[in-house]
């Protein structure tokens, strides 16, 4: 079971319609992730790439695929 303190919440602008919408990052899942996403307002997928370390995102970039 995941810790609910290690799950941060980052608004990030979906690559496709431009809305900002929130996604959760699970900061102990691995330092790098990458990962697909649908943006709840347009339904487009949206490629995630995390850096973190557990409780701190270090960075986070989200294209269109």
């Amino acid at each position: 079971m995941t810790d609910p303190t290690m799950v941060e919440d980052v608004i990030v602008d979906c690559p496709s319609c431009g809305e900002a919408v929130a996604i959760l990052v699970d900061t102990t899942a691995a330092a790098e992730q990458s990962y697909y996403e649908d943006c709840p307002v347009c339904c487009r997928p949206m490629e995630v790439y995390v850096q973190c370390e557990p409780g701190r995102i270090l960075g986070i970039s989200v294209t269109a695929d």
